[in-house]
């Protein structure tokens, strides 16, 4: 019995030392006292089976201890950030112990190695999501809604603002912003990619159309840059904008068409 009561132990301890942490990820929340939250939550589970208590009683018990860990481990100034710890500490909890229910139930009684590979595979799946989406908010951060107007012609894309987008025109001295091929087949139909891989006659419809020199993940190459009528940002109208044409995948990345300057912020 001994032995079965230190696996209890040590299986509770684990998940709910990974619930917290899956909660500090999620919420990207500054958490402390982790192992002994996670300690208190698995002796207080060893104890729940003498209690014999009513369902509602389990429910009741269930969440006086979530409310015990959440208060030890995280700090909350308002109702409404406690609400969303808590919400996020059950949702955890069910998402652990759904999975652990599942292989269980689809490949048998299970070892306490099994369930603690199963836990800490769901976590680093939870951890990879949670990356990802982290990464889509911070990006949609800076992701804005672009006109582009240019003799008469117009049309709207999603464009990234990037703080690290430090390129400048060595001929005018401008800014450069980016824009693919998309953007220029929409803004210039009668200039063909052939045309400008063969910097034929037809670029001279570009205002001051020239190439400049760019480096990009230590890869050199040069871009057609050129002027447009106008850039509309956000409400604000800018000027006659300098603009490069760059081959590379915004979509993958930022998921837009069009690299902003950084200088554009302001």
């Amino acid at each position: 019995m001994q032995i079965v009561v230190e696996y209890v132990l040590l299986e509770n301890f684990f998940i709910n030392l990974i619930v917290l942490k899956s909660a500090q990820m999620i919420l990207h929340e500054k958490g402390r006292l982790f192992f002994l939250s996670a300690l208190l939550g698995a002796v207080l589970t060893l104890f729940l089976p003498m209690l014999r208590l009513s369902p509602v009683g389990w429910v009741l018990v269930e969440v006086g201890q979530a409310f015990l860990c959440i208060c030890l481990s995280f700090r909350f100034n308002s109702l409404k950030k406690f609400f969303q710890i808590f919400c996020t500490y059950f949702a955890a909890t069910f998402l652990y112990g759904g999975a652990c229910y599942f292989f269980e139930g689809l490949l048998g009684q299970t070892s306490l190695l099994a369930i603690l590979g199963i836990v800490v595979g769901v976590y680093f799946v939870v951890r990879v999501v949670a990356k990802l989406y982290a990464r889509k908010k911070a990006v949609e951060r800076f992701c804005f809604d672009v006109e582009i107007v240019e003799q008469g012609r117009s049309g709207r894309w999603r464009a990234f603002l990037d703080s690290g987008n430090f390129l400048f025109d060595p001929v005018t001295d401008s800014p450069v912003s980016l824009i693919n091929f998309r953007v220029f087949s929409a803004l210039f139909q009668d200039i063909a990619l052939e045309d400008i891989l063969r910097q034929s006659e037809k670029l001279k419809e570009l205002k001051c159309a020239h190439y400049i020199d760019f480096n990009t993940l230590g890869s050199d190459s040069k871009i057609l840059v050129f002027q447009v009528d106008r850039l509309v940002l956000d409400g604000k109208s800018h000027e006659k904008v300098t603009v490069g044409l760059c081959f590379k995948n915004f979509n993958e990345a930022f998921g837009s068409d069009i690299i902003l300057h950084n200088t554009l912020a302001s």
